[in-house]
């Protein structure tokens, strides 16, 4: 996105901000109902320490789910790519996990593997790992059976097609799932926190909630939405330097839409 694309989100986000203001300060909107952008401002300035004691955890835990999923997501991609077994017996199940409301399995991973950070993280996997398989299955299959055939008559090993060939057709949609993911990492680990945690951005909000503390809470949920937002953007950016052939204002089409 060049200069100029920044120029609208920028203008659409100060123009609610200011109204949000103006609402709360003209009708005397109290602080417990919906504070006014300064007085969570504020609370982000005062309370920078506290944020930053729980945001850690969360990012770490966050982190770590989403590359749990993409290495699983991809493995099990490429499994569903070569085996008719996998594909048939493996690909309903991962169809049927999306199903079951996560907030509801929470509870549960948090009687199977405890009030750890396992329960967390394997919520995060659960959630960020179905448009990764998505994703990369669609990038994979969707190769020319011309291409393959060439590929082959002219002695290409397996590997060789893969890796020449089919991941690299691939990579835009792996990226687009990854852009997803990376949000269904967030939040799953926020609900996990949300049912069992005693640090995190989730349990500063729950915390929060408990204290009439809105103020604090909203800045929790700021912290929150900008952390996302920065690793939306990182893998963006990275996208940028490795799908280097794609056109940057070109969008790629997601297998998970």
């Amino acid at each position: 996105m060049n200069g100029r694309g920044w120029l609208a989100p920028v203008f659409v986000t100060t123009a609610v901000l200011v109204t949000w203001e103006a609402i709360v300060s003209v009708f005397h909107v109290k602080a417990v109902l919906l504070p006014g952008p300064t007085s969570i401002a504020r609370v982000l300035g005062t309370q920078a320490p506290l944020l930053a004691e729980h945001l850690w955890p969360t990012l770490y835990q966050i982190v770590v789910g989403f590359l749990l999923s993409l290495v699983g997501g991809v493995i099990v991609a490429v499994l569903i790519t070569y085996s008719e077994v996998v594909r048939r017996g493996v690909y309903p199940l991962i169809v049927v996990s999306q199903i079951v409301p996560k907030v509801a399995v929470a509870p549960l991973f948090v009687v199977w593997f405890g009030l750890g950070d396992l329960s967390r993280l394997l919520l995060a996997f659960l959630i960020a790992f179905f448009p990764i398989v998505i994703n990369t299955t669609a990038g994979l299959t969707s190769v020319d059976d011309d291409i393959v055939r060439m590929a082959r008559a002219y002695m290409g090993s397996r590997g060789q097609i893969f890796f020449k060939i089919r991941l690299p057709h691939a990579l835009p949609l792996i990226f687009a799932g990854m852009k997803i993911s990376i949000t269904l990492a967030v939040i799953g680990v926020v609900v996990a926190e949300f049912v069992a945690a005693q640090r995190g951005i989730g349990y500063l909000i729950v915390m929060a909630n408990g204290l009439l503390d809105t103020p604090l809470m909203m800045a929790a949920i700021t912290v929150l939405s900008v952390m996302g937002l920065a690793l939306y953007g990182a893998i963006a950016a990275l996208e940028r330097l490795v799908v280097y052939w794609q056109p940057q204002a070109e969008t790629p089409r997601s297998g998970f839409a």
